[in-house]
């Protein structure tokens, strides 16, 4: 009876929540499914309760579940007898982390986490999902991912239980379609010779559940187009059977180790909108490689069935040798030397494995240096985890986590007020550092800790530019240790309660200490883009917490200096120079685009201010504009002196550079530089043999300008001497050829989004490339640059970077095909709606705006806000109803709703633009 109870609880637990719990616990309902006297199950309900095998709730009634399973649902117990259910909740750990079968991949939330999150995404995705391309050399694990994804499918209730799980590896049907054909899609009775009654194929067999393509490059273009019906319309067709469809529901997997471009129809990989690709062992952080070595020691172990002692530099060899045959390679390469070490030591209780039994191949070709010098051995045996080996190896990023776990939980356990626990949390930080000071494993990593160290001495470089600020030596090294552990760790809230008390705690530390966090704000941004660090508020709490203890030094200071000017590289190069001559970076560059106004130069210099000490106050050099519009945009807040000096030259700059040194007050520094500095002219006209030059221009500004500049010149062949350059229409539209542009090069043309109207000027817009309507006028004028043969290689390769179908899929991982023909319909029913005719640049406009669009919804990021729409609204509420309901077929194709602010952006685009005309009607 007791073994009975068991089980039933066991099952019944399986499904228990605290939000509701049924009477299928008590004592009296087990005694009437077990047709059990009450007394007489209760007596062995108390037993297993002592035991330890069952958890007992006094509340009224008592409730009985099975512990074993529970804990493996939930959490660990420390206890049998609760008082309530809520006293079963308090032991629930505040931090825990969640886990899916994707977990059981190495690296899945490292090297392989885009991948896992596009899958998932491709498994969200409406209407059995997106099928996907996994791409990767061989032995990088692709087909067990698939496994994995099947294996997810099940516990997220993606699939059915039962769902099948099939495999076909493409290579055995390379030089075979009709075969391949009919083992897929099955056939009819009599469909060719031999087939004496009809088969289902691989599709149907695999119908609502995955069916993996392995090989995927060895079918040829034929086999690759026989399977375009069902990617486009989920259908297939018996072989012999043409008039009778079958509609299947197969999520489908493919895998490669081959290039894309060379191997597949572009047709064909147009209907895969997921590519994935999976790393070579070499492209893995060192981490995982020896995750992956650790996790095949403990398969031989159980494989042998002894235990397995390993020397620190064999792990350090395999770790730093990048197998050819990836992780496959490496698997063989443990498994050969443990069988080797095995059978030379069958007598002994444990094998020990020393560089002497690694393949002698790998001693001879690995370039790694072992920097490692911790002997210790290490232990696998029978009870061994891999997440004891990983929590072994990475006992520093452990600290870490630890220590954000153990700040938290202080700070909660004080009533999140900092005052109170502020020491007891400097302590845990203080310790973490000197665990990262006097830690073995930073030896192992020693060349990306010099790597670090690098950067971060460059940090505090700029830091003392800026700030005037002194650093000690230690301070280089302990940030230096930090980041290296952060880098490697991965660790976010894990719900909203926690995210509210780190911001929180952030809130109260930023206004406690201000200088520090605001010193370890700019350290942590000038140090992200260099090390590629994911920085989390953590970062900032336990970092300013730290230096804070830290004597912030300042120097005696002199003004800042900075030179504001046009252009790509002026400012930057007349302070380079300045810089180099005095030895001292005295001057920091602003460039500033062309069509810069005195209103954005003045919002870049504030912001500078807000990143600097300016307590010494702030010298500004410009090179043009009016010295009135650019004091009126300075704040009333700011409370240092500030000198701006117009006509910026390398003579001016440096005088002034010298005089900052000197220490002279403001107006001797600026009286005797502007003395010393005269102005010099002279005009030097351009050779006679100017340089030929396409320009690219966008009325909205030199963005656009440079996206079509680059495609020009990705299509431009190598031998042609013509320069391709984006410019501004603004200049080109008021100046005409009187443009400084046309002095110093042969302008041959202008390709754009709308032209600058310059008289005997060639002008080729946008929408034309798009078009392919007019390449020839664009081709003719090129001819004195080009040959016929550079003109014929330049039109085509035009003619594919331009097209419509590559603009959309560049911007979407949607069936292109699909998406053009939806908008097409939008645009038949707002032509029908309003009654007009939508130009080619709306036109354009909106194919890849609307594709953008569709992709947003899909994925649950819209654009939510739209500026002013209340008024939009108010004024123009018929058109975005009817723009509204123009969305309906997109909105039921693709199962979304489009909000109101998209509605608005699409009234932009065909209202605020010229290119529409309304259809004349009859009076």
């Amino acid at each position: 009876m007791k073994k009975k109870i068991i089980v039933y609880l066991d099952n019944q637990t399986s499904f228990f929540s605290f939000d509701y719990v049924s009477d299928v616990f008590t004592a009296s309902k087990i005694a009437e499914i077990f047709h059990v006297k009450r007394n007489t199950i209760s007596h062995y309900l108390n037993q297993l309760t002592s035991e330890g095998k069952l958890i007992k709730v006094n509340s009224r009634p008592v409730f009985y579940l099975s512990k074993k399973t529970f804990e493996e649902e939930n959490f660990k117990l420390k206890k049998n007898i609760y008082s309530s259910f809520q006293e079963i909740l308090n032991e629930k750990p505040y931090f825990k982390k969640e886990r899916d079968f994707f977990s059981l991949m190495i690296g899945h939330n490292q090297s392989l986490n885009r991948a896992i999150d596009q899958i998932k995404m491709s498994l969200a995705y409406p209407n059995n999902g997106l099928p996907v391309l996994i791409t990767g050399e061989s032995g990088t694990g692709k087909s067990y991912l698939v496994r994995l994804v099947y294996e997810y499918c099940i516990e997220n209730d993606i699939l059915k239980e039962d769902a099948p799980f099939i495999t076909l590896n493409c290579a055995q049907y390379a030089n075979n379609p009709e075969l391949l054909t009919s083992n897929l899609f099955g056939y009819v009775k009599g469909a060719f010779t031999g087939a004496n009654e009809t088969q289902q194929g691989i599709f149907e067999s695999a119908n609502e559940g995955i069916l993996f393509l392995d090989e995927v490059h060895r079918l040829n273009a034929e086999a690759q187009e026989k399977l375009f019906t069902y990617l486009d319309q989920h259908i297939i067709y018996r072989l012999g059977d043409n008039s009778h469809p079958l509609h299947v529901n197969t999520r489908l997997f493919f895998a490669t180790t081959e290039d894309l471009e060379s191997n597949f129809l572009t047709t064909f990989i147009r209907r895969i909108p997921i590519q994935i690709t999976l790393p070579s062992i070499k492209e893995r952080s060192r981490n995982e490689r020896i995750e992956l070595i650790y996790s095949f020691f403990i398969s031989e172990r159980h494989i042998i069935q002894k235990d397995i002692s390993i020397s620190s530099q064999v792990i350090n060899l395999l770790a730093g040798n990048h197998f050819k045959g990836n992780i496959g390679e490496l698997k063989n390469c443990v498994k050969v030397t443990v069988a080797k070490a095995f059978m030379e030591q069958k007598s002994e209780q444990v094998v020990n494995i020393s560089i002497h039994y690694l393949p002698s191949y790998l001693l001879r070709d690995t370039e790694q240096l072992v920097y490692n010098i911790d002997e210790n051995k290490i232990l696998i045996k029978s009870d061994t985890t891999l997440q004891q080996m990983i929590k072994i190896n990475q006992l520093t990023q452990k600290s870490v986590i630890e220590t954000f776990e153990k700040v938290l939980l202080i700070y909660r356990e004080n009533h999140q007020d900092l005052s109170i626990c502020e020491e007891e949390i400097k302590k845990h930080i203080n310790k973490l550092f000197d665990e990262l000071f006097f830690s073995k494993q930073r030896y192992s990593q020693y060349e990306l800790l010099v790597y670090v160290t690098q950067y971060i001495r460059e940090t505090f470089r700029q830091m003392r530019t800026a700030y005037g600020i002194q650093f000690n030596g230690n301070s280089v090294y302990a940030l230096s240790y930090y980041l290296l552990q952060r880098g490697s760790t991965k660790w976010y809230a894990e719900n909203d309660e926690l995210s509210e008390m780190i911001t929180h705690l952030n809130q109260e530390i930023k206004v406690l200490y201000p200088d520090s966090y605001h010193y370890v704000s700019r350290i942590l941004n000038i140090c992200q883009p260099l090390i590629d660090l994911d920085i989390t508020l953590m970062d900032y709490i336990i970092l300013t917490l730290y230096f804070k203890k830290i004597d912030w030094k300042k120097e005696q200071g002199i003004p800042k200096a900075i030179i504001v000017a046009h252009g790509y590289a002026t400012a930057s190069s007349i302070s380079n120079v300045v810089n180099r001559l005095l030895e001292k970076e005295i001057f920091e560059a602003f460039d500033m685009p062309l069509e810069t106004t005195a209103k954005q130069i003045s919002e870049e210099i504030i912001d500078y201010c807000t990143q600097n000490d300016l307590s010494n106050g702030l010298i500004i050099l410009v090179d043009m504009g009016s010295l009135k519009e650019l004091y009126q945009y300075f704040p009333k807040q700011i409370e240092t002196p500030i000198v701006v000096v117009n006509n910026v030259s390398t003579p001016l700059a440096l005088s002034i550079g010298e005089n900052i040194q000197k220490k002279l007050s403001f107006e001797e520094m600026i009286e005797q530089s502007v003395d010393s500095a005269k102005l010099d002219w002279e005009i030097i006209y351009p050779q006679e043999n100017r340089k030929k030059v396409l320009l690219t221009v966008c009325q909205t500004g030199i963005g656009t300008a440079k996206q079509i500049n680059q495609l020009l010149e990705k299509s431009l062949p190598v031998s042609c001497d013509l320069k391709i350059m984006p410019y501004s229409y603004e200049s080109l539209h008021v100046n005409k050829k009187d443009d400084t542009i046309f002095s110093v090069y042969d302008v041959l043309g202008i390709v754009g989004t709308e032209n600058p109207n310059i008289e005997n000027l060639m002008y080729v817009s946008l929408e034309e490339l798009i078009s392919g309507q007019d390449t020839n006028r664009l081709m003719d004028g090129l001819s004195s640059v080009m040959t016929k043969e550079e003109k014929d290689l330049f039109n085509k390769r035009i003619i594919r970077s331009f097209s419509l179908e590559k603009v959309i899929q560049s911007v979407t991982i949607l069936d292109t095909d699909k998406v053009i023909h939806e908008i097409e319909d939008f645009f038949r029913e707002i032509e029908f709606l309003f009654n007009l005719l939508l130009g080619n640049n709306v036109k354009i406009a909106l194919y890849v705006h609307i594709s953008c669009l569709i992709e947003r919804l899909i994925r649950n990021i819209p654009i939510e806000t739209y500026s002013q729409y209340d008024e939009l609204a108010q004024c123009h509420q018929r058109e975005l109803s009817l723009i509204k309901k123009a969305f309906s077929v997109i909105e039921s194709d693709y199962s979304v709703n489009v909000p109101n602010s998209e509605v608005a952006y699409v009234y932009d685009i065909i209202f605020k633009k010229s290119d529409i005309s309304m259809i004349e009607s009859d009076f």
